[in-house]
């Protein structure tokens, strides 16, 4: 029986380090997040269309062949050459259906664009307006799926990435949108001491619930929703992206916060 177990001093101590981080800091750091450099290449090509299009290969981010950077830098030249000239349906299923980055489970992903393909022009509102929430739910109902599902939640922040993109939205997101949780969140919640005792797959298999739930606390007590917190989680993870993340912060403070959280997230020493 595996246990699931937080440990709220390390919550604690971790919402205590990420206050220091500004909510103004995380949404500047959101924008050297390569997937937000691939929106920005779309909708700058496409507008509110090439929006739609980055939602609906949003749904299909899932069991890749190839890192999710690479997978979305890859749809950016594919609708730079070909996507923008097919509508915001045909763009998302004729990239789904070709490239390498996909195969896996194919008809599944492209099942799940046609699922909402119906609802395009009311994804392009919700975007427009940035109603994020709304869209949250249309897309969980749509699926049938959990609202928490990594892919729907992931999802709703690739538009909302398109949303900044076009100058619409600058965030932040509803604060019980939860975070996304993939291998690196699980990691990072292990490394942290979050989640003692467990391996990160476990974790991600197992224990979703108490990882959404941590975040969440941590989120509540920083002031810095969830679903923002996950491209922290990101950037900290890889030292390139770190990098740019730091010049984007707006103290000394809140980048010696950022290393010392780079240091525990990555497993090398403790925040104390």
């Amino acid at each position: 029986m595996v246990e699931c177990r937080l440990n709220w001093d390390t919550i604690k101590s971790t919402a205590s380090l990420l206050s220091i981080v500004s909510l103004g800091d995380v949404l500047n750091v959101e924008e050297v997040d390569p997937q937000y450099e691939s929106a920005l290449t779309v909708c700058s090509a496409g507008g509110l269309t090439g929006a739609i299009s980055f939602f609906l290969v949003a749904l299909s981010a899932y069991r890749l062949r190839c890192t999710g950077e690479e997978f979305w830098k890859r749809f950016a030249q594919h609708y730079l050459e070909v996507g923008r000239f097919l509508g915001p349906v045909n763009a998302a299923l004729n990239y789904v259906l070709r490239d390498n980055c996909s195969s896996f489970l194919r008809e599944v992903k492209a099942d799940r664009i046609r699922k909402l393909s119906s609802y395009s022009a009311m994804i392009g509102e919700l975007i427009y307006s940035c109603d994020f929430r709304k869209l949250w739910g249309l897309t969980s109902s749509v699926l049938k799926s959990d609202p928490s599902s990594k892919t729907v939640v992931f999802a709703v922040k690739m538009a909302y990435y398109c949303g900044r993109a076009l100058k619409r939205c600058n965030g932040p997101l509803p604060a019980d949108i939860p975070i996304p949780v993939d291998i690196r969140v699980a990691r990072a919640t292990v490394n942290l001491g979050i989640i003692p005792g467990l391996p990160a797959e476990e974790v991600l298999s197992k224990c979703k619930n108490e990882v959404i739930e941590a975040w969440r606390i941590i989120g509540e007590e920083t002031g810095i929703p969830p679903i923002h917190l996950d491209t922290l989680i990101w950037a900290l993870q890889n030292p390139s992206t770190l990098s740019k993340a730091l010049a984007r912060v707006s103290s000394s403070r809140s980048a010696e916060a950022l290393r010392k959280l780079m240091n525990a997230v990555q497993g090398s020493s403790s925040m104390k």
